[in-house]
């Protein structure tokens, strides 16, 4: 594949914005492709080189549910995604050079 037909591949997914209100509960992302995505957000370079997120994947129905009045953004998607992640980060102070 060319060079600029990669690029703009790239550029096109960049584009595309759509906000998923609910999931098909009955369709889940494969193992192998999110253990692909979980793989590339960790490996993810920060800007001082100290990655400073972790992942949480939460599976189990009870905790989601726990989780709702939280995730005010999520109330629909929670209980029917197939998979939900929590982006943990340390904060600048947690960071600082001692």
């Amino acid at each position: 594949m060319e060079t600029a037909t990669v690029k703009n591949e790239i550029l096109a997914a960049y584009q595309f914005r759509h906000a998923t209100k609910e999931f098909d509960a009955s369709r889940k992302i494969s193992s192998g492709d999110f253990q692909f995505i979980l793989e590339t957000g960790r490996l993810s370079p920060s800007s001082f080189g100290l990655e400073p997120w972790q992942f949480v994947v939460v599976q189990n129905p009870q905790i989601r549910e726990k989780l709702r009045p939280f995730a005010w953004g999520a109330q629909k998607q929670l209980p029917t995604a197939s998979h939900f992640v929590l982006i943990l980060s340390r904060l600048p102070k947690d960071m600082a050079a001692g």
